[in-house]
């Protein structure tokens, strides 16, 4: 009997509990709600993109901007490049002479980027453009303050033009087509002490000054015939109503860009647990794989040498582009000539794919203003690229990289009044910006090195890269960070030798 209420007594406290019923028994605090997240607003700026491509050389898109205001000023107005625009006449494209029918050997292809609607936060915005088109100007609503942020929601059509440029397209045979997409997309200018960086692009180099970013962008296209190769890591691909659709994502990169095309083939290899993929046509399988190799040994030494490359995936795409190789983050241009026989045997492509490998380092990782201090990524990026011939193939290597690009420009730079350290509007010629941009770049840190050694050269690009990565880095910072590091071989003379023309 005492049994029986003893169990009575315990059924009855465990029904109790069961429904929740209060306790007398001490017990720790069990918490009945879930928890709420705390929200963690973004740290930098985010671009979500989602083009559909028409499968010739349309793509309507739409792109959702979250503005991050990292400055320390309230903004009032936005301002985003439009480089597309320059081919919305011949008039606007700022080619040499000789160059601008390498860029269109079928003749000039109209291209351009139409804006057809503009909205902060919901609300419509009364947008302008401005520099022939090639600036758009966004005033703001609803000002932006400090570490404030706001939604700038755009739609557009693209048109690609028919070019051998980093934005364009080439066709091969009755349908098949390779499709460049690089610096197609409104993309927000520089705000630095109290003003807009809204230069155009220009006859020499390259025109990216940009902020680092987060990046989602999904491209639909008409079937899976067509592969798109892309910055960033393909999250997925699948099959919608309107087509098929591979979705990129990736953080931390200055911009975005891709190629589209219905006769890839592809090969991958990996190192230092990075992915690395090279995208191509079946008839340049040779020059295919070379550009894989080649980017897996460029990517090994700089690991070792400069710091690791801090993304899952490279990628290295055959595309059409006349100067010859293009750097995008995590992702790589190289143009179909220098795939052929010829390029193959005269280390032309190897040059290209260490160069814009190298890039990655100088330029993604580490930006700077490469319209007025071009030399900042250049120069080092040309000298990495030899240091990589160096450590490949030894001191033959070295010797091989200087007698062809090195020994034969030394007294033209003597004898040229452009300086190293010019911008690029100043350049008449690609021979003369070469010469004084990249090769100088060789000579400057070789001569570094001649005084420091080697083991605390790659000390200051380690530290460097640590120092300025993820940020933009101008001529005077540079200069200062190494005079901070007092190599007492590199006295007042040095300094005079190389910054002051």
């Amino acid at each position: 009997m005492i049994l029986v209420s003893v169990l009575i007594v315990f059924a009855f406290w465990g029904l109790k509990n069961y429904f929740g019923a209060p306790l007398d028994l001490a017990a720790p605090d069990v918490e009945t709600k879930e928890e709420e997240q705390e929200y963690l607003p973004p740290e930098r700026n985010i671009y979500d993109i989602k083009a559909i491509f028409d499968g010739q050389n349309k793509f309507q898109v739409e792109m959702n901007f979250t503005y991050v205001n990292n400055t320390l000023d309230t903004q009032q107005e936005l301002y985003f490049h439009l480089y597309p625009n320059m081919f919305s006449s011949s008039k606007r494209i700022p080619f040499f002479k000789a160059d601008f029918y390498r860029a269109f050997p079928q003749g000039f292809s109209l291209g351009g980027l139409a804006i057809k609607e503009v909205k902060q936060d919901g609300k419509d915005v009364a947008w302008s453009m401005t520099q022939e088109d090639q600036i758009l100007h966004v005033p703001l609503g609803n000002p932006v303050n400090p570490k404030e942020i706001s939604n700038i929601y755009m739609q557009f059509e693209l048109i690609v033009p028919k070019a051998r440029f980093r934005f364009g397209y080439q066709t091969f045979g009755n349908d098949k087509m390779t499709m460049s997409l690089g610096n197609w997309y409104p993309i927000l200018a520089i705000y630095k002490d109290g003003k807009w960086s809204l230069d155009n692009h220009q006859a020499v180099g390259d025109c990216t000054y940009s902020d680092i970013a987060d990046y989602t962008v999904s491209f639909t296209v008409p079937s899976d015939d067509f592969t798109v190769a892309a910055s960033g890591v393909l999250k997925e691909s699948y099959l919608s109503s309107e087509g098929y659709v591979y979705v990129y994502s990736i953080d931390k990169i200055r911009d975005f860009a891709a190629a589209i095309s219905n006769n890839y083939e592809t090969a991958s290899e990996e190192i230092d647990g990075i992915k690395i993929t090279s995208y191509f046509p079946p008839e340049d399988k040779r020059g295919g794989f070379m550009a894989l190799n080649v980017a897996k040994y460029a990517l090994g030494i700089f690991n070792e040498a400069f710091g690791k490359y801090p993304y899952p995936e490279l990628k290295i795409a055959e595309a059409n582009y006349y100067p010859g190789g293009m750097e995008f983050p995590t992702f790589i241009m190289m143009d179909s000539a220098k795939y052929k026989e010829d390029n193959l045997s005269n280390t032309s492509l190897e040059r290209s794919a260490a160069h814009e490998v190298a890039h990655q380092w100088w330029y993604n990782l580490v930006g700077n203003d490469q319209i007025n201090e071009p030399w900042l990524d250049e120069g080092i990026t040309e000298f990495s690229t030899a240091y990589y011939f160096e450590k490949r193939y030894g001191e033959p290597g070295r010797e091989s990289y200087f007698s062809r690009q090195v020994d034969t420009t030394v007294n033209f730079i003597k004898n040229n009044p452009r300086h190293m350290l010019d911008p690029l509007y100043l350049f008449k010629s690609h021979s003369e910006y070469f010469a004084e941009v990249y090769v100088s770049g060789v000579l400057f840190y070789e001569d570094m090195r001649s005084r420091i050694g080697e083991e605390n050269l790659l000390d200051f690009f380690r530290s460097y890269l640590e120092t300025f990565m993820y940020k933009n880095v101008s001529l005077e910072e540079f200069k200062k960070f190494l005079k901070d590091k007092n190599y007492e071989a590199l006295d007042e003379s040095f300094y005079n030798k190389w910054f002051n023309p």
